[in-house]
């Protein structure tokens, strides 16, 4: 069988405005899950045995219900109980609360591996917890974090794939449309399957890069 290279050469903007989508979809969710995966380590650690209980929920939840039927529960779902979503709007939702679920846990690893030492000596001078929570304990977490979080971004891209399935413009069906023009299968998700590849080396790679930089600070900070 002879691979076309024309197919993807013809096609190429629709692939790249596929790929664009799919990097913003993931460059939104992957913040907005953060920001709700720190909330939900602190309730988890710090808010009591009922809110504490809900935060360990949740996390479960997420976790172990697969990506493609928490989208589809969101999507199809939901409109039966009056929450009607825009496929796109849908995409982040689902994104952002699948990121957070993990990230929360990634979040309070890191929080319990910086030594506790440091917690006694703020409050010891008289600091409230939020205060040395930003000052003393979230500035040292990104480098306990950036290896996990590598991880869970490059899930997160890989994950985005599942979206086509809703009809978000995003990379994959991209692809689909692509193959139902042309019925060319094999050029198009080969090329899809290279970009994907493609992606996900080149945050592996930058990442790799930071780590390597933060390293003497890190060690640095552990040796304290």
């Amino acid at each position: 069988m002879q691979f076309d290279l024309a197919i993807i050469l013809d096609n190429w903007q629709s692939l790249a405005a596929g790929l664009a989508r799919t990097i913003g979809i993931c460059a939104i969710s992957l913040p907005v899950g953060f920001l709700l995966g720190v909330a939900i380590a602190l309730l988890r650690m710090h808010g009591g045995r009922l809110l504490g209980a809900f935060a360990g929920a949740y996390v479960e939840l997420f976790r172990n219900i697969p990506f493609l039927i928490q989208v589809f529960l969101l999507f199809f779902v939901a409109p039966a109980y009056g929450l009607r979503l825009s496929p796109l709007m849908a995409a982040f939702v689902a994104m952002s609360a699948y990121t957070s679920a993990y990230a929360a846990e990634i979040m309070r690893g890191a929080l319990l591996s910086i030594p506790a030492g440091q917690t006694e000596a703020g409050y010891a001078l008289g600091l409230g917890y939020p205060t040395i929570l930003r000052r003393v304990l979230l500035p040292q977490v990104l480098g306990y974090i950036l290896p996990t979080s590598t991880n869970l971004t490059i899930s997160l891209v890989k994950e985005s794939a599942i979206l086509s399935t809703i009809t978000v413009p995003e990379l994959t069906y991209a692809a689909q449309n692509i193959v139902g023009r042309t019925y060319s299968p094999v050029e198009v998700f080969t090329a899809i399957a290279l970009i994907y590849w493609g992606l996900t080396a080149l945050i592996s790679a930058l990442t790799k890069r930071l780590e390597i930089r933060l390293q003497p600070h890190l060690i640095s900070r552990r040796d304290n």
